[in-house]
């Protein structure tokens, strides 16, 4: 399947959108991938976390040689993994102009990433390179501001686990996506939220959940209150543990943020400006839970 094009008809200044990839916990669940987002203005496009499965939602978007950069926020499986499927694909690709270098996206990661992904290459074939080779690798520092032809994205250690970091992306137009990766209630991870046009946050577990929590992950009703105290304009709910009915996540949310949410699912497409409404998505088939395409 072609990518589908990314187009502005009215020549207007393009707005910002995110497209889900991927947004079940740890394993993915039926029809779902773990963690990716593709955000898209104009002609730049960062993938955001690189989950388990998120690739062959990520190829009917857009060619791996159209990704501005890639966004790791943590090495957890589920927020990076993909990028191993997709450096065979990148290495070995098929390419019909020969004199067309080879595709080497610009992968940012966390600090300390240099040297986890050589450990994890020599892990996998005994080769330090293995990332290094198909990917243009640096790490990104935390503490400052980087521009993405266009894009700024800014940065938030979060209370996981794992060392993760949170983002604040700002589009041409001022418009603000915050994505919390992973966490637990975080004052600082609020403050980066505040006032976001889109909040994308972690809701690992609804209230009562049927499995316990890991205690380093966000509740459903934990995401509401954080967008609620933040004074988020739209929120949208992911990272679900698999297996547990996602009305039960929307439910609980809700009831905290005092407004409708919105369900991530692969394919769901959200405008992120300041303007936009959540029934101004679109999504990929017309075959979803509609959970998921309730107005906010």
């Amino acid at each position: 399947m072609e990518p589908r094009p990314h187009t502005n008809p009215d020549d207007a200044p393009a707005a910002m959108t995110l497209t889900v990839l991927g947004a079940s916990a740890s394993c993915p669940d039926a029809n779902d991938a773990c963690s990716g987002y593709l955000v898209r203005q104009g002609e730049t496009a960062l993938l955001l976390d690189c989950g388990t499965g998120t690739i062959a939602t990520l190829r009917r978007e857009i060619d791996f040689g159209q990704l501005t950069a890639i966004l790791i926020s943590h090495f957890h499986p589920d927020h990076f993994l993909d990028l191993i499927p997709m450096r065979y694909g990148l290495r070995y690709a098929v390419r019909t102009d020969r004199d067309a270098g080879p595709i080497r996206p610009r992968l940012l990661v966390p600090p300390g990433g240099h040297a986890y992904l050589a450990d994890l290459g020599t892990a996998l074939r005994q080769n330090p390179g293995f990332f290094s080779e198909a990917f243009r690798l640096e790490e990104y520092n935390p503490a400052t501001t980087i521009d993405l032809d266009g894009i700024t994205v800014s940065f938030q250690r979060t209370t996981h686990d794992e060392p993760t970091w949170a983002m604040a992306l700002t589009g041409r137009d001022g418009a603000r996506l915050v994505y919390t990766a992973d966490t637990k209630e975080s004052a600082e991870v609020e403050r980066l939220a505040a006032g976001a046009d889109l909040l994308l946050c972690e809701s690992t577990y609804p209230s009562g959940a049927d499995t316990d929590g890991s205690g380093h992950h966000l509740s459903s009703r934990q995401a509401g209150d954080l967008a609620r105290r933040a004074g988020a304009r739209r929120l949208m709910l992911t990272h679900f543990w698999p297996g547990i009915p996602r009305q039960r996540f929307l439910d609980d949310a809700e009831r905290a943020f005092g407004a409708p949410a919105i369900l991530a699912r692969p394919g769901l497409v959200v405008p992120v400006a300041p303007s936009a409404s959540a029934a101004a998505f679109v999504a990929a088939d017309d075959h979803a839970d509609p959970s998921s395409r309730r107005e906010a």
